[in-house]
């Protein structure tokens, strides 16, 4: 080996005293330099600027051929930047190098990393938007005709995803409370083509917006569209929702790549209530106005079904259908029938008490069987130690109890339950 060595190093300095040119060892299979900036308007969450630790996915290909399986000479190599804009290789095995013949090259770049499928697809998916960076797909495809003569590979990254900012207000200056957003009827997942760009959707469904901490902002990443058919805005504030309708502007159609449409909203406290919007595009986009007529009310629980914090009867109703939420309320009585018309809290036929089920309510003394709380009892100890046929003295206590909540015994009620806790007078 340290013959070889040797051979190469003096068939070098011959080519160096023939032809006069000093060699430059740099040159011969060089690592690429990467330097990276993201083009347009500054939307990214840290304030447009790379994050230390961000990580690009980097494809080198032959000069003008397009990205395909017979074209790349590097794939989806990880580049990552301390955040300063200059990106490095995360190990060897990632390190691209130009091809040492002088051939040029061309590179197309996406961010954030991860996985590209054989077709050249990287999956997008926007329902989580706790981390927006993490879903702000950028693309690049400038960096062409380069060689080992090149300095630096410099990227130009653009958004292929549009961004909506809703900003909230009341008309009299009312504090907003308890307030979400909600984008409902949009693609929420795709696949995005590194070869032409092109985006195909896999489906629709609702998009929670982020929340300003103080409530009175939210946004949301999310995948271009050609129609907002059936597409929503639901922003909820205190117990009301109010729905605006997106495919009713007039000016507004569709949400492209790269823009940001930002929607002002004062919600009309008064009755009927009503909100009036403002839509201004990214790039100089037009404003849109509109009317938002209240929706419904909302249903706020008391309790957050938790051990230390059950549900109320009235929350179970509400909130159905939920499984392992614990439940409390008043033993009200039975039911010896098979639906909530048959309820009882007559003890003294102990014949006709049923020991598989029970009633609850939010009162120890409700006689309504349409506001009781059916529950089905278990084989085992709890439906021993509950049934008011060998327990007759349990009626009127209050009791939470683990389980399934849904429709049962032709209301809302729970089975499967797995656990239990009388409540003790005072707690």
């Amino acid at each position: 080996m340290k013959t070889n060595h040797l051979l190469l190093f003096l068939m070098l300095l011959f080519l160096f005293s023939c032809e006069g040119e000093k060699i430059d060892f740099s040159i011969i299979n060089r690592s690429i330099r990467v330097k990276a900036r993201i083009d347009g308007v500054k939307t990214r969450v840290a304030n447009d600027t790379w994050s230390e630790g961000d990580v690009i996915g980097i494809y080198m290909i032959t000069a003008g051929e397009g990205l395909s399986a017979e074209s790349v000479l590097a794939k989806n190599a990880k580049y990552i930047t301390e955040g300063d804009g200059a990106f490095n290789p995360v190990a060897v095995a990632h390190d691209v190098k130009f091809p040492i013949d002088g051939a040029g090259v061309d590179f197309i770049a996406y961010y954030p990393h991860g996985t590209v499928s054989a077709a050249f697809e990287y999956s997008v998916d926007v329902t989580d938007q706790a981390d927006q960076a993490a879903i702000d797909l950028l693309y690049s495809n400038n960096a062409t005709g380069l060689n080992k003569n090149s300095t630096f590979v410099d990227l130009d990254f653009s958004h292929q995803l549009s961004k909506i900012i809703v900003h909230l207000g009341t008309i009299d200056g009312s504090a907003l409370k308890d307030v979400a957003v909600t984008i409902k009827g949009v693609d929420t997942k795709g696949k995005f083509s590194l070869a032409d760009k092109s985006q195909t959707t896999s489906g629709k469904g609702n998009i929670e917006m982020k929340m300003s901490g103080d409530g009175a902002s939210a946004e949301a990443i999310v995948l271009p569209a050609g129609s907002l058919t059936d597409a929503t805005l639901e922003i909820i504030n205190g117990e009301y929702s109010y729905v605006y309708d997106l495919n009713s502007a007039v000016n507004i159609t569709k949400f492209e790549s790269g823009y940001k449409y930002i929607y002002t909203i004062v919600l009309d406290t008064r009755s009927p209530l009503s909100a009036t919007t403002s839509i201004s595009g990214w790039l100089d986009g037009p404003g849109e106005m509109a009317t938002v007529v209240k929706d419904s009310k909302i249903y706020r629980p008391v309790g957050g079904g938790t051990p230390e914090n059950p549900y109320t009867v009235e929350d179970a109703r509400n909130l159905s259908p939920i499984n392992g939420a614990w439940v409390k309320g008043y033993i009200v009585g039975y039911y010896s029938g098979t639906t909530v018309g048959s309820f009882s809290n007559d003890l003294a036929d102990n014949g006709q008490i049923k020991v598989t089920s029970l009633a609850l309510a939010e009162s120890p003394v409700e006689t309504s069987g349409s506001k009781t709380f059916p529950v089905s009892l278990p084989t085992g100890e709890i439906r021993e130690n509950l049934n008011l046929k060998t327990h007759p003295e349990n009626l009127g206590k209050e009791v939470k109890l683990k389980g399934n909540i849904g429709p049962y015994y032709g209301s809302i009620g729970m089975q499967n339950v797995t656990a239990y806790e009388f409540i003790l007078a005072g707690r």
